[in-house]
């Protein structure tokens, strides 16, 4: 073939080449562009959808609809949507050039994203070169709406555009900036500035944020993604003064970053006005540098630097004339260069140094050394600098001394000195103290408090190695606790407090084994904790060791009471040894108890269950003769739950889950006025079974008899869940009462109840998960006479019989307002709470009164007996509530119109305290005006079954 032939068909096979690029490009763009988002997004645990992808041949593509947010499992909250997003490809230069970028250009349209950092992010293991190859030559982002969330702050970004040309200056502009933090809210409107893009560096310039603060130039540095590297400039004009600020971000293994900055004549009253702190500051910054090398992550291995000098400064009650520090922290030291503080008449100077080690297993351990000098004449004003309140603090103080526990031998002495010192009202006569350091010994010299004749003195020694072995003394005496009243809890400070106190303390040895010696007298002790309500003298002698605290005198004592015995406190048990409690003059109990509960653990945590150690065994033998049960609480200060006169035994001995427990109680003379009443019991715990037998007996009732077989478990871990009864075993429950006149209650009993006979008899059996019920009662001419809002009820007769699961009241007569009411219903119970369900039994029942159904009810009354065409008549009414605290909290009312088939449900709540509560009015409809509402035999007795449970 010719040379001229094998030139036109290589210009052929062009042709056809060129021709097929032409017809396939567009697919082949369009495709590969949509894999190449697909696997970027994935690579950093996006993902990303896309509704339409135009690649036009030789032309800029066009993605429609571009949404990327977190990936399968990713775990993250990130988010961003684009309505279109065009770009001119460099494939050309993308694939033949080593650092050429992917985009020519870029314009983004609509772009809205949210981003949330609310945990530490992994920086390192972001893919930055992607990231790098995707910085255009120019680029335009149009109508940008950005929300970003941190732990502490939040940013939201509104209407902004930002356009930039590596040829010419582009512009930004943003419709709103939001910025809020604790400390810090303030919203910046139409921002404009101009902005320049070279060599992969963004600057948005020229831009005022307030009057007198303007952004000379914000730069952000992308040039070195690639190697991982993240630069920021900043420029701050503000109110004749500058702010300049540099940083420099590096993701290798770790994430850390370089920083620097300086700031001069900065009014900080203006700036925090026009940043907008929530509370404002005060004073100017006159000069200041700051410096920060290192991961955040890792602070205390960084480095940085700050020196500053601010004048004036206030801020809330915090007040100083003028506040310099010089600080650098390198190589795990921080070097105090000065920290000076004047604030009038008041001064404090201190300069040192700080060691801090890679272990600290101690705040003792931290070796440091430093000059401290204080003179403070106005301790009020110098304590709010520090944050404490207003008035909390008066008088004057002056410290002096140096420090030195970084050489081999410590060294150095710290004294200071107090005059007219007051704490919250409490004034001190004097106040003083000295601390020396000699080699490896620290001595505390004669701290000494005084008030008129109160004082508190102490002295001792603590070694700096390894141990701190110590030895040292406090001893006291207050002469009237009330007037300390100020310095107690919060809750304790308007309750009585009263009462004086002796205490000595003496103790040696090391922080993991000491002993000592401590007394405490106290005579007319006055505190509002139980048993110290009333005046009580308190004894306290005794030793202490690693294992145990041993009091060999332990007393409690009034005029009326006295208790008292040797107390011992183990690690993990509580005895009380040969102790003995009488009341005027006469012993009524005594024995000796060993309880397997550790108080500090109680202390520490204030729950029994977690003070228990399971491990150790119980052993109780506990003997009471005559003991007067409100005498006991009168003579305490305290309200009896039970009053009468108690005599009984009671025994325990084992482990909590194979606990074993004896005990005969006989409790004669209930209530506060003496009845002739009395219960006996009688009760053992063996084999994780209790069986009880109690008879009770009340003036001329029959003797009342209750007898029991529970199943329980023993065990810390049912205790602690509320299982301790075994709902799986069975159990029997019987209640015995031939004859009960509840006139011959004792009064606290009654509930209300004047007067009545009460007869039945009760069984409950299998298991607790599955119980069942079976007995009859009944109540005869009763009469209630509850607390106000609610009506006397007079005439009250029942009978009710127990059958499986539920009580059905086959009949339910009384008077309310002279009114008769004849019901019956059906009661279930699922402790604490219960279901009662009540229909009409004979004639009917008018709602008087329509409530909204969103009001309180206070009470139910009958106005009388009458009849009303137009008022609706009453179903069912369905009443929720606990057994105890008795309390009925809620009524739901089923009417039915007069002439219709329609019901109605309304749900009422009860709030008989409640200023809007209003009473539920009823009126009663005798049988006769009412025809055809009675109903057979067989349908009465049969109604309330189908009604629903609760």
């Amino acid at each position: 073939m010719s040379f001229r032939k094998r030139l036109i068909v290589f210009f052929l096979v062009l042709l056809v080449a060129g021709a097929l690029d032409a017809l396939f490009a567009p697919f082949v763009v369009a495709r590969g562009v949509r894999l190449w988002i697909w696997w970027t997004a994935k690579q950093q645990g996006l993902s990303a959808e896309i509704e339409r992808i135009d690649a036009p041949f030789l032309r800029a593509v066009t993605i429609r609809n571009l949404s990327v947010g977190p990936g399968k499992g990713a775990g993250g909250d990130n988010s961003f949507a684009a309505a279109s997003v065009v770009v001119d490809l460099n494939l050309r230069g993308w694939i033949l050039g080593e650092h050429a970028s992917l985009l020519r250009s870029a314009r983004v349209d609509g772009l809205s994203g949210n981003i949330r950092i609310l945990r530490t992010t992994r920086i390192a293991e972001q893919d930055w070169h992607a990231w790098a190859q995707l910085l255009p030559d120019n680029f335009e982002i149009n109508d940008l709406n950005l929300d970003v969330t941190t732990a502490t702050a939040a940013v939201r970004l509104r209407g902004v555009l930002v356009t930039a040309s590596a040829i010419e200056s582009g512009r930004f502009y943003a419709r709103q900036i939001l910025v809020i933090s604790p400390l810090l809210r303030q919203t910046f409107a139409n921002l404009r500035g101009a902005t320049s893009w070279e060599s992969a560096r963004l600057t948005i310039a020229g831009i005022p944020l307030a009057r007198g603060l303007d952004l000379e130039a914000l730069t952000i540095d992308l040039s070195r993604l690639q190697k991982r590297r993240l630069g920021i400039d900043l420029h701050l004009d503000t109110y004749g003064g500058t702010l300049r600020a540099s940083f420099q971000g590096r993701a290798r293994e770790k994430f850390s970053i370089d920083l620097a900055g300086s700031a001069s004549n900065i009014s900080l009253a203006q700036i925090s006005n026009a940043v907008g702190f929530l509370e404002p500051i005060n004073g100017s910054v006159r000069a200041s540098k700051f410096t920060f090398r290192g991961d955040p992550s890792e602070f205390l291995d960084a480095t940085g630097s700050i020196w500053m000098e601010a004048t004036d400064f206030a801020w809330r009650a915090r007040r100083a004339n003028s506040v310099m520090i010089g600080a650098t922290y390198y190589n795990r030291r921080l070097e105090v260069d000065q920290l000076y503080v004047r604030q009038r008449e008041n001064e404090l100077t201190v300069n040192g140094e700080l060691l801090w080690p890679k272990e600290l297993k101690s705040w003792a351990q931290l070796p440091f050394r430093g000059q401290l000098n204080a003179t403070i004449p106005d301790l009020n004003g110098f304590a709010q600098l520090f944050g404490a309140t207003t008035g909390d603090f008066s008088g004057a103080l002056a410290a002096e001394g140096e420090l030195d526990l970084v050489a081999p031998e410590a060294s150095g002495r710290l004294a200071w000195h107090g005059q007219g010192v007051k704490f919250r009202g409490v004034a001190l006569d004097s106040l003083g103290a000295s601390l020396r350091l000699r080699g490896r010994e620290a001595t505390l010299e004669n701290l000494e408090a005084r008030r008129a004749e109160d004082f508190l003195w102490a002295q001792g020694t603590v070694e700096l190695t390894a141990g701190h072995r110590f030895s040292g003394r406090l001893t006291g005496a207050i002469n009237d606790l009330g007037a300390y009243a100020p310095l107690l809890p919060a809750a304790w400070r308007w309750e009585k407090i009263g009462g004086g106190a002796t205490f000595d303390w003496r103790g040696d040895g090391t922080l993991a084994a000491h002993s000592g010696t401590v007394q405490l007298f106290a005579h007319g002790l006055q505190l509002p904790v139980a048993p110290l309500r009333m005046p009580l003298d308190v004894t306290l002698v005794g030793s202490y060791s690693p294992q145990d605290v041993f009091f060999r005198t332990f007393k409690l004592a009034s005029d009326r009471f006295s208790l008292g015995g040797f107390l011992m406190l183990g690690s993990n048990f509580v005895e009380l040894q040969a102790f003995e409690l009488s009341l005027d003059g006469a012993r009524q109990m005594g024995g000796t108890l060993f309880l397997p509960f550790s108080f500090e653990r109680w202390r520490t945590s204030r729950s029994l269950l977690v003070a228990l150690d399971e491990e150790q065994k119980f052993d109780v033998d506990l003997a009471f003769d005559h003991l007067d049960l409100g005498q006991l609480a009168g003579a305490l200060g305290e309200k009896s739950i039970v009053t009468g006169i108690l005599d009984g035994k009671l025994a325990a001995f084992g482990l909590l889950r194979a606990l074993q427990v004896t005990t005969t109680f006989r409790l004669e003379g209930l209530g506060r006025e003496p009845t002739n009443s009395s219960i006996d019991f009688h009760a053992r715990l063996a084999d994780n079974r209790i069986e009880a037998d109690a008879t009770a007996f009340f003036g001329i009732s029959n003797p009342v008899a209750l007898r029991a077989s529970l199943p329980v478990r023993l065990e810390k871990k049912q205790l602690q869940a509320g299982t301790a009864f075994d709902r799986a075993k069975p159990f029997s429950l019987a209640l015995d009462c031939p004859a009960l006149f509840l006139e011959t209650l004792p009064n606290e009993w009654r509930a209300g109840a004047e007067r009545g006979l009460v007869t039945g008899t009760i069984a409950w059996a299998g298991t607790l998960q599955a119980p069942t019920i079976s007995g009859e009662a009944s109540l005869l001419d009763a009469r209630f006479l509850p607390s106000p809002p609610w009506p006397e009820v007079n005439k009250l007769r029942a009978q009710v019989r127990f059958l499986n699961t539920e009580a059905l009241i086959d009949s339910l007569h009384f008077e309310v307002d002279s009114i008769p009411i004849q019901l019956r219903g059906r009661l279930t119970t699922s402790p604490p709470v219960f279901g009662l369900t009540l229909t009409p039994e004979k004639g009917a029942i008018e709602l008087a009164s329509l409530l909204d159904s969103t009001a309180d009810l206070s009470s139910i009354r009958v106005l009388g007996e009458g009849r009303s065409d137009r008022q609706p008549h009453l179903q069912l009414a369905f009443a929720r509530g606990t057994l105890w605290p008795p309390f009925v909290s809620s009524l739901t009312i089923t009417t039915e119109e007069p002439g219709h088939l329609l019901s109605f449900q309304t749900t009422y709540f009860f709030r008989p305290r409640a200023l809007d509560a209003s009473p539920l009015l009823l009126r009663s409809v005798p049988a006769a005006q009412e025809a055809g509402f009675e109903l057979e035999e067989t349908e009465r007795e049969l109604a309330p079954r189908a009604e629903t449970s609760p």
